[in-house]
């Protein structure tokens, strides 16, 4: 059994063994933080990287001043509430643990910290839900903020250069667990309708953006759970998280066997990245029980 990453936008600064180890850093915190006795060695994991491919077509094909719009939308605050400082991802430092801690034990600056964050986030979720009644209005959006899944979809080179990248992970002989982060959700379920020849026993989708009609306007139609899917689909969404708030349970994701849906908590600041959520219980659960049955079946750990 071979488990393959597939990672979502804004990975162009980084390089393919820094993403690896990036992920698998998270990966095995997740275990550890689960209790479950195992690691990653022996366990055959591929992280393919397209983030090249992402800074090769992407920019090229934007004008100046939406590249500029869409980087002032992703460090919007309000202007009322504490900001916070830029972060870089360093392996080498312990990563951060899931949401247990008390409250209580929050100073005034860190509360303060988490209430900006919940606050735009209550804002961006019904903004978005907003622009989901006005379809016209979403894709004008969609094109300006979400450049790079826009691009995938409408640029046919590029798709086809991503699914290259990525395919190369997959042969005949193997049984595969799929797991896929934010664009790589929506790439992993083209992809998956296009290798019809290969197994995949379980399809695990995180703070996947499927859910919106104007992503769905652009896969090829009719929307049908991927032959190549012999097992079960999982889909995780974050109620924190404006840009996968919403479940895959409605037309067109209402086929059989269901798609099997689970609202989990992540990080208040970063609530659609993927450290908050590969590294939750519930979603490691549903990764090594196809390795490694084991007799608790997805809890819900919220």
């Amino acid at each position: 059994m071979k488990i393959v990453f597939i990672h979502g936008a804004h990975q162009q600064n980084i390089d393919a063994i820094q993403l690896e180890q990036y992920w698998l850093n998270i990966f095995q915190l997740g275990l550890k933080q689960s209790d479950l006795e195992m690691s990653l060695e022996g366990v055959d994991v591929s992280v393919p990287y397209y983030g090249d491919l992402l800074l090769q077509h992407t920019y090229s094909h934007v004008p100046v001043e939406q590249v500029g719009f869409t980087h002032a939308w992703q460090s919007w605050h309000l202007p009322f509430l504490p900001q916070n400082p830029p972060q870089t991802i360093q392996n080498d430092q312990t990563l951060i643990s899931l949401l247990t801690q008390d409250e209580q034990q929050l100073n005034l600056s860190s509360k303060l910290y988490l209430l900006s964050h919940l606050a735009k986030d209550r804002l961006l979720k019904e903004f978005v839900m907003l622009l989901s009644k006005f379809p016209k209005l979403h894709e004008s959006v969609i094109q300006k903020l979400i450049i790079e899944a826009y691009l995938y979809l409408a640029n046919p080179e590029f798709m086809q250069d991503v699914h290259d990248r990525i395919a190369a992970s997959f042969d005949r002989d193997e049984d595969y667990i799929v797991v896929a982060h934010s664009l790589g959700t929506i790439i992993a379920y083209n992809l998956l309708q296009q290798l019809k020849h290969i197994r995949v026993q379980r399809f695990i989708t995180l703070a996947s953006p499927l859910a919106f009609r104007v992503i769905q306007s652009k896969l090829i139609n009719p929307i049908t759970r991927p032959n190549s899917l012999t097992g079960d689909w999982f889909n995780f969404y974050s109620h924190e998280d404006y840009l996968s708030t919403f479940p895959l349970e409605h037309s067109p994701f209402n086929f059989q066997p269901a798609i099997i849906n689970q609202g989990i908590s992540t990080f208040v600041h970063k609530p659609h990245e993927i450290l908050g959520y590969l590294q939750h219980p519930s979603v490691i659960q549903s990764i090594i029980d196809p390795i490694f049955p084991s007799p608790m079946r997805y809890l819900d750990y919220g």
